[in-house]
């Protein structure tokens, strides 16, 4: 069972994307428990993991910040093309959507696709730590626009999403527990993923479906943006696995935070283009997969 999960995680992140539009009630219901969906998925991707590793990986300091420039800096430049071509509110959208930090998933998605969650978890945890003062910084600074994002609130993320899980992770390798959950943790976060999926396109159905149009032009944007992203982060590695790692952990985005942030601040217009990366990094996992596999049939 287990192996078959893994082998369709592509079929399975569609049919969370799919099913979030199709059935919003469903989707609705999980929203209020995505937090704690995502507590248990870093939980399984970090029991198997090296804290040694995630020390060294802090030495490896020029690449982090390289992978930390791109996730902070590389989607702004490309959206500033697209400025004399969408109104201002997309533009700002789209600034906030690109400047924001790094995913808490990518440590679950490095490990899924061969990559190293150690480097990844690194990147996730300094992006956000810096996000309350670089976030805002970086939005007055390509959209001339202030917004404020509260530090207490980021603080209070990093504890639940990354050093809660650390912790139950180290009671858990002393308890019964870690074999069985060591053994299954694979399959169970792709479910995981699928629930998480399903509980973040939901809320943000209406927002796209009342501006279908400029959705579609906006999440071409994105995708671009996304790949460029993706593509940059592909090249800092020396190897697969650093590839995958930097790949994903430079182009998986905050876009919840995203959501939150142009929601409460400005709108549902605003708040398009970060709708449109919760679509356009899940359906990115799909030609992903089969990219990592094809990698692992030539070895």
């Amino acid at each position: 069972m287990g192996q078959i999960i893994k082998k369709n995680t592509w079929l399975i992140v569609l049919a969370g994307i799919i099913l979030g539009f199709l059935i919003p009630k469903v989707g609705l219901f999980l929203q209020s428990s995505v937090v704690y969906l995502l507590m248990l998925m870093m939980l399984f991707s970090v029991l198997d993991m090296s804290y040694r590793k995630v020390w060294e990986q802090l030495h490896d300091y020029k690449k982090t910040l390289a992978a930390l420039s791109i996730v902070h800096l590389a989607g702004p430049l490309v959206v500033l093309l697209f400025k004399p071509f969408v109104p201002e509110e997309i533009f700002l959208g789209l600034i906030i959507a690109t400047v924001i930090n790094a995913g808490v998933s990518i440590v679950f998605l490095s490990q899924l696709y061969g990559g190293l969650p150690s480097k990844a978890l690194v990147i996730t945890a300094i992006s956000h730590i810096f996000s309350p003062v670089l976030v805002p910084f970086l939005v007055v600074l390509f959209a001339r626009t202030s917004i404020e994002i509260d530090p207490v609130s980021i603080s209070w993320t990093i504890i639940k999403l990354v050093i809660l899980p650390i912790v139950l992770s180290m009671l858990v390798r002393r308890s019964r527990l870690y074999q069985p959950m060591k053994k299954n943790g694979a399959w169970i976060n792709i479910v995981l993923l699928f629930l998480i999926i399903m509980g973040i396109i939901a809320p943000i159905r209406e927002i796209i479906l009342n501006n279908i149009s400029r959705a579609i032009f906006v999440g071409l944007i994105v995708m671009l943006v996304v790949i460029i992203d993706f593509a940059l982060g592909f090249a800092l590695g020396k190897n697969k696995a650093e590839r995958v790692t930097y790949g994903v952990s430079t182009s998986y985005k905050n876009y919840v935070l995203a959501n939150v942030v142009t929601l409460s601040l400005f709108g549902p217009v605003v708040a398009l283009p970060a709708a449109m990366y919760a679509v356009a990094n899940n359906v990115l996992l799909v030609p992903l997969q089969f990219l990592c596999c094809r990698a692992k049939s030539k070895k």
